[in-house]
């Protein structure tokens, strides 16, 4: 089984995001939300870095 959402579950957010959020505001969430992905991937690489994976 894997750990993550599927399709359906990705389709439904997106479903939500268009009919609840201004669609002038979706291309600011999207930026936002790739560059929360990006900060917590460069945190976690240099945690396992100091740690001496």
């Amino acid at each position: 089984m894997r750990g993550g959402p599927g399709f359906s579950e990705v389709l439904l957010i997106f479903a939500l995001i268009v009919v609840f959020v201004d669609p002038k505001q979706i291309p600011g969430l999207i930026r936002r939300g790739a560059g929360a992905i990006f900060w917590a991937r460069s945190a976690a690489k240099k945690f396992f870095d100091d740690i001496g994976r």
